[in-house]
């Protein structure tokens, strides 16, 4: 919030009418600038983001979470029945302890001069197929479980038990739950003035966080003058969130804070503001000043007009006085 209060009192006066009341009284303090907060809206997003699927094809055996639910890296998230995997594997285990042993009594006649090399080469690489064939079916089994790529929270479950699926189709949908990426479309005037790496505040549900400017787009949109600026997170925000960019830029005009309340309608789009000062006879005079609104933010108005530091603004109970009325103290 702006600080335009220099002192603010309360000076009590009496009308020559029937009972006592009080004005609020606020000094001022003319400014050559005052600086306002721009907001530009975004939308968050996970920094990550997966439509998981299995590798191989097969009848989904169990889907083990449901939308909502947190999950870490490498947790099981859903299984295909194995049997016909683990059946392969476990044919291609067979295959690989014959050739493996079929090597070592090839390795041993040879040795003792009983067959060629060109035998033993050929029992060598006969151990090797087996040993890809296993090493084969040792991933397409691990490929029957789908597993959490990165700490999330499950999106969209597309799939349930009992269904016969192909490679490649959706099952689960995951997102990133360690961070979270803010999109702003920006002025190109006023990203001249952001900084990568820079952070900057974000308003979100009425509280601020803070955000790492990462990058921007180097060209802007066809019809726009906008450019796309990625912001970082280092909290969890729940993505799908309407967030604000927000950004002090400092406007040079002459002027003063005044309360907003303190203002009424004039005429010309101009304003009305009152003052009180007092008189060598030690009376209270009330003078309109008409003046000029430049910008509201909040309950205060920054004004300009025929104002100096000092005077004193009548910002509460403005209704009950009239244009050069002489106003004594109690």
């Amino acid at each position: 919030m702006n600080k335009f209060l220099k002192t603010s009192f309360f000076l009590f006066l009496a009308f020559d009418l029937s009972s006592n009341t009080s004005l609020e009284i606020t000094t001022i303090e003319i400014q050559d600038s005052y600086k306002i907060i721009q907001r530009f809206p975004g939308k968050i997003l996970p920094l990550n983001y997966s439509k998981l699927a299995f590798e191989v094809p097969g009848k989904i055996q169990q889907v083990k979470i449901d939308i909502g639910d947190a999950v870490k890296k490498g947790d099981i998230l859903a299984a295909l029945d194995p049997s016909e995997m683990r059946a392969n594997l476990n044919q291609a285990q067979a295959r690989f302890d014959l050739a493996d042993q079929a090597l070592k009594r090839f390795k041993d006649l040879k040795s003792k001069g009983f067959i060629s090399n060109q035998e033993l080469d050929r029992a060598n690489s006969e151990f090797l197929i087996a040993k890809a064939q296993v090493d084969l079916y040792s991933v397409k089994l691990e490929q029957t479980f789908i597993r959490a790529p990165f700490d999330g929270y499950i999106q969209n479950r597309f799939l349930d038990s009992g269904t016969v699926i192909s490679p490649g189709t959706p099952i689960l949908e995951i997102i990133d739950s360690t961070v979270v990426e803010a999109h702003v479309s920006v002025p190109s005037y006023i990203i001249e003035s952001l900084i990568e790496g820079n952070s900057y505040s974000f308003l979100i549900d009425k509280k601020i966080f803070p955000a790492t400017l990462k990058r921007f787009t180097k060209m802007s949109n066809q019809g726009s003058d906008n450019r796309l600026c990625i912001f970082e997170f280092n909290t969890f925000i729940s993505p799908g969130s309407v967030s604000y960019l927000q950004l002090q830029q400092i406007k040079t005009t002459t002027g003063a804070w005044v309360p907003l309340k303190s203002l009424s309608q004039g005429t010309q789009g101009l304003w009305n503001l009152y003052t009180v000062s007092e008189d060598k006879n030690n009376q209270y005079k009330v003078a309109k000043e008409i003046v000029e609104l430049i910008h509201v933010e909040g309950s205060n108005a920054y004004i300009s007009g025929t104002i100096s530091t000092g005077d004193m603004v009548v910002s509460g109970g403005a209704e009950k006085v009239i244009e050069n009325e002489i106003l004594k103290v109690n």
